[in-house]
């Protein structure tokens, strides 16, 4: 009597095999769009380049921004782009750093305050980990000064949140080697530029460090010791010795003097803000898309 044949049974494709390449038959671009929409992490397992041996033609962007909802928007509009694709997103500056470091990405987009570190901090980080990338700061306000620490730190470009619709383009600029700043910062800069040292009270402030900067800004929007410690993630002695040696540096004498200086720095901002918005009627004439 004959044997009946042996069949394997037909394998099935992990879970694992299908993150590392979630193509399906069925549909496909709805999946891609679904995981942006809702700003889904990428996991440090997938492998950074395509397996498929074909060759990557599209620039890799890591988003580092605190913002889940500005993160959702940033992967939106980089997967509509047809030159650049995401290979990574966080709100955590130690996920961003092994993320980085695993995927090397061409350009990197960061916020400058994210949890548990300074983003400008982060800049300095990356360009000593890879100095080839492009980093474009995404800061949630237009602020000359901030603008001039994040160049300083390595950055290539700056845009506010205000300047989203030139996010690509700054993205494209960057990834050239050209600087880029958006719209609402330009004036600003420009504004600080020209007033040279005349600017009251620059001096003593540039002697802060980005770290001190930060909780400076924090103090002048009102936020007390234990209130910072929470958001910053460390303790309240940390933030006590912060101020105190922000107190040196400014000849100050009081916790009360250090946040009332503070009010006037941030206000002395976003005054300058206003004397520089531009006319509505120039953001019609290319005045929403400007570079160096």
């Amino acid at each position: 009597m004959r044997k009946p044949r042996y069949t394997q049974p037909r394998s099935t494709r992990s879970p694992a095999a299908r993150a590392v390449n979630p193509r399906s038959n069925t549909g496909e671009k709805q999946g891609s769009d679904n995981a942006f929409a809702h700003g889904l992490k990428k996991s440090l397992t997938e492998k950074p380049d395509n397996l498929s041996g074909k060759r990557r033609t599209k620039a890799k962007v890591l988003v580092v921004h605190r913002i889940g909802f500005v993160r959702s928007g940033v992967l939106s509009l980089i997967a509509k782009s047809r030159q650049f694709m995401a290979c990574g997103e966080t709100d955590e500056a130690r996920l961003a750093r092994e993320l980085f470091l695993r995927h090397k990405p061409d350009l990197v987009l960061i916020g400058l305050r994210l949890t548990g570190a300074d983003g400008i901090q982060l800049i300095k980080e990356f360009r000593s980990f890879y100095p080839a990338a492009a980093i474009l700061a995404l800061s949630e306000q237009a602020d000359a000064f901030s603008a001039q620490r994040a160049f300083r730190a390595g950055a290539r470009g700056y845009l506010s949140t205000e300047d989203a619709p030139e996010l690509l383009r700054a993205l494209d600029e960057i990834s050239t080697g050209h600087p880029y700043v958006g719209a609402s910062v330009l004036p600003l800069i420009l504004s600080n530029f020209a007033g040279g040292a005349k600017s009251v009270g620059s001096s003593d402030i540039n002697s802060l460090s980005n770290r001190e900067l930060e909780i400076f800004s924090f103090i002048g929007r009102g936020l007390s010791v234990s209130e910072l410690a929470s958001e910053l993630n460390v303790s309240v002695k940390t933030i006590e010795t912060h101020q105190m040696r922000m107190k040196e540096k400014l000849a100050l004498h009081s916790a009360a003097e250090l946040r009332q200086k503070a009010r006037e720095w941030l206000a002395r901002s976003a005054l300058n803000r206003i004397r520089e918005e531009p006319e509505p009627e120039q953001a019609g004439n290319g005045a929403r898309s400007r570079c160096f």
